[in-house]
This record gives structure tokens, C-alpha cells and sequence, in this order.
């Protein structure tokens, strides 16, 4: 009986998953038509509805940041704009509209020279999308599976040729973009960063409210690496390399 619950219990999933999708799909659809008449507020709504639903993508978030950029949003847009890049580096629209958006905040950051190593790994470790890499890694494994798998079971000239070219193209493939996609879903070259979406905060050289620790001022819109958080506040570092505490809730990580 227990047995055919489950049976039941995971046809009814597999039957409402694309039914859900169709609806994310629609609430996305009225917030694009909202977005096209205007209505920036209800665009926003509607594409935050979505992704509390737990459905997200580079364009959901390019959408949501381009309707806080048009209701005057700054930070908030910046923030998915960011969101967006992390799940399509490449993406020149997106890439366009940071750079707008970061001419338009108040701190003029001059970020500080990347050893040349560092910026060629990071470089090519986000230069694909990881949907990209994760067909081009499987695409591999295949070939190369196939290879293995047509060396073993047969033993003509042929096919024995055959499976050693099938080997031999699918393996560094897989070698290059599988490591590829492992140190950029685990996360080797990333660091947490957020985003300040209050107009200006104070960052301090200690976590507390004293005005007499404060060390400068961070504007909204600023991208933030976070380095360490202390209760309510977290130890931020700024592009130049300038570094201070801050309290958690005035900014959102990317």
C-alpha cells in the first residue's frame, strides 16, 4: 500500500511540474506586458512572484533589474543586474547596463590592479554559462564513455580505431570544461559580494554604532566583497581595497 502512495505521490508531481512551469510562465508573461505599458511596479511584482516561487534565470533577474532601473530603483537594479552576470557572464546587455548603473552611484571607485593570473582564471572560469558547460561536460562524457565502451566490446581494426578517436576527442574536452565547470560550481575563484541599497551608510572600523569609528561612506548601488559577517553587521571590502563594517541590512548579497 505504502509503495503505491509513493507511486501516486510522484505521478501527481510529474504531472503538476509542467503545469507549474505554465504558470510561472503566465506571471512572467504579465509582468512583460506590464514592463511594455509602463507599469514598472506591477512588472516588478510579478517577477518577484515568480522567483519566490522558487523559479530564477539570467533573464528573470535582467527583467527585474531593468524595471527597478526604470522606477528609479538603483541599487535594486544593479543588484539584479549582478545576479543576472553570476548566471551569464557573457551576456553583453547585461554587462551594457552595469556599467550605466555603476556611472549613475555616488562612489567613484577605482578598482584596484588583479595579478594577471588571477584575471585570466576568473576570466575563463565565467566566460560560458553553466547550462553551457554542463551540455558541453555531458557531451564529453558520452564520447569518451562511447570510446571506452567500443574498445572494450569489440575487437576489429576498425572499431578499435574508432574507439580510440571517440576517446581521444572526448577526453580533453571533458578534462577542460569538466574542471572548468567544478571550480565554478564549487566555487574556488568566487567570493560573497552584496550589493548597498540604501542611499548612504556609514562603514565603521569596528561592528557598532559610533559615529566616531567611522571611516568613510558607502552609497547605494556600491558592490561590496564581504569578507566577514559579526551578528547584525558584516566586514566589507570595497573595489579600492577601502575596508569597513557595515550593518547586514542595508545591503543584499549577490
Amino acid at each position: 500500500m505504502r509503495a503505491g502512495i509513493r507511486v501516486l505521490a510522484l505521478l501527481v508531481l510529474a504531472c503538476s511540474a509542467p503545469m507549474v512551469l505554465h504558470a510561472q510562465d503566465e506571471i512572467v508573461d504579465r509582468g512583460n506586458v506590464a514592463y511594455q505599458e509602463g507599469d514598472y511596479t506591477a512588472a516588478i511584482e510579478a517577477y518577484e512572484a515568480v522567483i519566490e516561487g522558487g523559479f530564477s534565470s539570467a533573464g528573470l533577474q535582467y527583467n527585474l533589474g531593468n524595471a527597478h532601473f526604470k522606477s528609479g530603483n538603483l541599487g535594486r537594479s544593479i543588484l539584479h543586474w549582478e545576479r543576472s552576470l553570476a548566471l551569464s557572464p557573457s551576456d553583453p546587455d547585461t554587462r551594457a547596463n552595469l556599467e550605466l548603473a555603476r556611472s549613475l552611484t555616488a562612489d567613484a571607485i577605482e578598482p584596484m590592479p588583479t595579478f594577471w593570473l588571477f584575471a585570466l582564471t576568473s576570466g575563463w572560469v565565467n566566460l560560458l554559462s553553466a547550462a553551457f558547460l554542463m551540455m558541453v561536460v555531458g557531451l564529453a562524457w558520452y564520447t569518451t564513455t562511447a570510446g571506452i565502451v567500443i574498445r572494450v566490446l569489440f575487437r576489429s581494426d576498425r572499431m578499435i580505431a574508432l574507439g580510440r578517436s571517440s576517446t581521444m576527442i572526448g577526453l580533453p574536452f571533458l578534462i577542460l570544461f569538466g574542471t572548468t565547470l567544478f571550480v565554478r560550481e564549487v566555487g574556488f575563484d568566487s567570493v560573497d559580494r552584496g550589493v548597498v541599497l540604501v542611499e548612504v551608510v556609514p562603514a565603521r572600523s569596528a561592528p557598532a554604532e559610533d559615529d566616531d569609528l567611522t571611516l568613510f561612506e558607502v552609497h547605494e548601488g556600491t558592490r561590496v566583497r564581504i569578507d566577514q559577517r559579526t551578528g547584525s553587521w558584516v566586514e566589507v571590502v570595497l573595489d579600492d581595497g577601502k575596508v569597513g563594517w557595515i550593518p547586514a541590512a542595508v545591503m543584499e548579497t549577490i
